[in-house]
């Protein structure tokens, strides 16, 4: 019996020991859980806070170049050429900065094949550069020449094109510049002729008795050329017509009696129709003329405006 309780005993204490490892074991995983699900957060968090305060291009290539200048060649061109490899510059010459830079830092640590290909690409973006001699060793300098010179047929039809593009800036912005001044020149001028510049306002009198005379004076004076014309002429022709009549009687009379013959009475009677004839016409067209001139009379007639400058003194 003794040994029956001992061995239930010793089970009990097994079960209950057991339980209670269970529920450590339950209680452990139940803490850790909550820990692994925050991890990845965590993690995330300083990599979008880093993603978010990332350096422009402009600011990475300050800093590499104050490295570059402390003299950290290896922290420099690891810097450099994560640069070149990830960044958007703004503009291709801070790009070929970064390629100068790279490949005097791998020179400097030994790293001569990067080097060269590092001016090749620093070539390929900016062709005619040219390494200062006082400012990196004559080692690199001569580096930068094999570069050059090995390359220089590739070289070529870039320089030529940087070289159309370049005078191409050049000429349009010398257009510009001309257009400008001569945009400029031209408001000056128009801004000085508007200053120096007045409008004449040019009004003409008439005098109502000039409508009366005779041979379209008055048409002529009222603006009616076509009809003064034409009155003048008739009345002309009238007037001639019956003074030559007057004329041509007088030289048929006899000076001496005073008396015509029989055959020259004949013609002075008919020449002295036409005297009157014309002279009727004569003063009808005058009168006629006069009257159209007085109903047509205006006392002034404007004329077109006038610009006057300044004489110059």
């Amino acid at each position: 019996m003794t040994g029956a309780l001992r061995a239930m005993r010793a089970v009990v204490f097994a079960g209950r020991a057991g339980a209670a490892l269970f529920a450590f074991l339950v209680a452990a995983v139940l803490q850790a859980a909550p820990a692994q699900a925050q991890a990845p957060q965590g993690q995330q968090a300083p990599q979008i806070a880093d993603e978010k305060q990332a350096p422009s291009p402009a600011e990475a290539m300050a800093k590499a170049r104050n490295t570059f200048e402390y003299g950290d060649y290896a922290t420099a061109a690891k810097m450099l050429i994560d640069l070149v490899e990830k960044a958007r510059f703004e503009a291709p010459a801070l790009r070929a900065e970064a390629y100068r830079l790279m490949g005097i830092s791998l020179f400097n640590l030994g790293r001569k094949g990067e080097a060269y290909s590092a001016f090749l690409e620093l070539l390929y973006l900016e062709p005619d550069t040219e390494l200062d001699p006082f400012y990196v060793s004559p080692g690199i300098v001569a580096l930068f020449d094999r570069v050059k010179k090995d390359s220089s047929d590739k070289l070529a039809p870039i320089r030529a094109q940087r070289r159309a593009e370049q005078d191409s800036r050049r000429k349009a912005a010398e257009d510009d510049v001309r257009a400008r001044r001569q945009r400029e020149l031209e408001e000056q001028q128009k801004l000085l002729f508007a200053r120096q510049t007045t409008v004449e306002k040019r009004v003409v009198q008439r005098e109502f008795w000039v409508s009366l005379l005779p041979f379209g004076v008055g048409q002529l004076q009222n603006g009616d050329r076509t009809l003064g014309i034409a009155l003048a002429t008739a009345e002309i022709v009238t007037a001639a017509s019956s003074a030559g009549s007057v004329l041509l009687i007088e030289e048929l009379r006899d000076p001496s009696s005073g008396r015509f013959d029989s055959r020259g009475y004949t013609l002075a009677r008919n020449l002295s129709v036409v005297k009157w004839v014309s002279a009727v016409l004569f003063y009808g067209l005058w009168a006629g003329g006069a009257i159209h001139a007085a109903v047509h009379y205006q006392p002034e007639q404007a004329l077109p405006d006038r610009l006057v400058q300044p004489s110059s003194p």
